[in-house]
C-alpha cells in the first residue's frame, strides 16, 4: 500500500503539531497557510498544557522538539488570587498544588510554541496560500491521490487526506459541512494584551497582584445593572517569566498576559457600531478600566498597545452537531468546535485533536468509519471543555453558552 501524504490547511499550533507528529513517523505532509508569515497576525499569548495533554504531546512530538517547547516555556507558579477592581484589595488567595505524581503544567507563550513547532519542517510549510476548495477522487479503490486542494494563487496539491485546521471561519468546514455552521455569538467580548514586567510596572503593581493566575472583578453598580442590564467586567492575568535566555535568544522580555471579558451592552453602542469600537483594543481596555484601582489599572496604562486585540467571542454550542463524515477530509480545532480565546482553551482543544488525528493516521486505515470515530472522539472531548467554559462564563459574567 502506498504511504499516505497528508495535506494540512492552517499553520497554527495544531496544524504544526500534526506536521511534527507525521514527520516523527516518516509520513509525508504539506502545510498551507494563507498568512504571508508565521507571525502575520496577533494570536493570543499564554497556553497552559498539563496532565493528559502534556503526556500526549511527549508521545506526538519528536523528542528534540518537545525539549525546545519545555525549555522555552515560562516558569509555572500554581495558585490564584482574586482582586476587587475598584479597591485593589485581595478577596481570596490560595496556593495551588498538583496531585501526587503529577507533573507541573507548562506555561507556554503561543508565539514561541509556533516557532518551536516550525523547527525542521519549514520547507514543507507554505505561506501565502489561501485555500479555496477541495475535490475528492471519484474512484474508491485508487491507490493514488484521493483528494486535491486548490488555492487562490492558482496552485493545487493532491494527497491521501486533507485536514482543515483553519480556524473558526474554516473554508474546509464550509465545504465539508455545508449549511448552518452552528457557531453562536456569546454576547460577550474580550480584549487581550500584554504588559512588559518593567521596573515601572513592578513599582505600581505589587507582587501580590501578579504572583500567579489572578482574577480581577468589577461588579456593575446596582442601578446600571437594573436599568441597563450591565454585568461585571473581569480581567484574568498571569505573569510569564522565562529562565533560559542563555540558551534561546528569541525569548521575549518577561511580561504579564491579560484578558478583559465583558458584555458589549455596557458600551452603549448599536450592534453595527461594535466592530468599529473593537478595532482599537488598547483604547477600549483603557475605557473599561478607567475607574479601577491604580495597582491593576497600571497594567493597561503600560500595555504594549500594538499587541492589544479586541474581539467578539463566538462559540460552538455545548452539544456539537454531528456532520456526515468524509473518507478523506476532516476538520480540527476551531474549525470543528469554535471556543472562546480566553485562557487558550481553544488551542488546548486543538492540540488534543492533533494528537488524535496523527494516532488515527498511523494506526488505522483512512476511511469513512475511522474518520467518523475520530470526529466523535474530538466532539466528546471538546464538549467537556465547552462545559467548563460555560461554567466559567456563568460564574464570571453571569451568561452561559447555548446547549445546542
Amino acid at each position: 500500500m502506498q504511504s499516505p501524504h497528508v495535506i494540512v490547511i492552517g499553520a497554527g499550533v495544531a496544524g504544526l503539531a500534526v506536521a511534527q507528529g507525521l514527520k516523527k513517523r516518516n509520513i509525508t505532509f504539506s502545510v498551507y497557510e494563507r498568512d504571508g508569515l508565521l507571525d502575520s497576525r496577533r494570536q493570543g499569548y499564554r497556553i497552559k498544557i498539563s496532565g493528559e495533554l502534556k503526556d500526549k504531546l511527549v508521545k506526538l512530538l519528536p523528542a528534540e522538539i518537545f525539549k525546545i517547547v519545555e525549555e522555552t516555556s515560562a516558569r509555572t507558579v500554581l495558585g490564584e488570587t482574586n482582586i476587587n477592581a475598584s479597591s485593589g484589595s485581595i478577596t481570596a488567595s490560595r496556593r495551588g498544588r498538583v496531585p501526587p505524581g503529577a507533573a507541573t503544567p507548562l506555561t507556554i507563550d503561543r508565539g514561541l510554541l509556533r516557532q518551536a513547532l516550525m523547527t525542521g519542517i519549514s520547507e514543507f510549510v507554505h505561506f501565502g496560500h489561501e485555500f479555496e476548495r477541495y475535490e475528492e477522487a471519484t474512484a474508491d479503490d485508487t491507490e493514488g491521490p484521493k483528494v486535491c486542494a486548490f488555492f487562490a494563487n492558482g496552485s493545487s496539491k493532491s494527497g491521501s487526506m486533507l485536514l482543515g485546521v483553519d480556524g473558526s471561519k474554516s473554508r474546509v468546514r464550509q465545504q465539508l459541512v455545508p449549511g448552518p455552521q452552528y457557531i453562536q455569538d456569546t454576547d460577550t467580548c474580550c480584549v487581550y494584551g500584554k504588559t512588559q514586567l518593567s521596573a515601572e510596572l513592578q513599582e505600581q503593581c505589587p507582587e501580590s497582584h501578579r504572583r500567579w493566575l489572578t482574577v480581577v472583578k468589577d461588579e456593575a453598580p446596582f442601578t446600571q445593572n437594573i436599568i441597563f442590564g450591565d454585568g461585571p467586567v473581569v480581567m484574568v492575568l498571569e505573569p510569564c517569566r522565562f529562565s533560559n535566555r542563555h540558551m534561546y535568544t528569541q525569548l521575549p522580555e518577561d511580561y504579564v498576559h491579560w484578558g478583559i471579558m465583558f458584555r458589549p451592552g455596557m458600551l452603549r453602542v448599536q450592534a453595527k457600531e461594535l466592530d468599529y469600537v473593537l478595532r482599537d483594543g488598547a483604547k477600549l481596555a483603557l475605557g473599561l478600566t478607567a475607574d479601577w484601582h491604580q495597582s491593576i489599572r497600571c497594567l493597561v496604562e503600560l500595555q504594549d498597545s500594538q499587541l492589544t486585540v479586541a474581539m467578539r467571542v463566538y462559540s460552538s454550542p455545548i452539544n456539537i452537531p454531528v456532520w456526515r463524515s468524509s473518507a478523506v477530509v476532516t476538520i480540527l480545532g476551531d474549525a470543528a468546535h469554535t471556543m472562546s480565546p480566553a485562557g487558550g482553551v481553544g488551542a488546548v482543544a486543538a492540540l488534543h485533536d492533533a494528537c488524535a488525528v496523527v494516532d488515527m493516521i498511523v494506526n488505522d486505515k483512512i476511511s469513512v468509519d475511522t474518520i467518523a470515530r475520530l470526529e466523535q472522539g474530538m466532539r466528546s472531548s471538546a464538549e467537556i471543555m465547552l462545559q467548563r467554559t460555560d461554567a466559567a462564563s456563568r460564574c464570571m459574567l453571569g451568561i452561559g453558552l447555548a446547549a445546542s
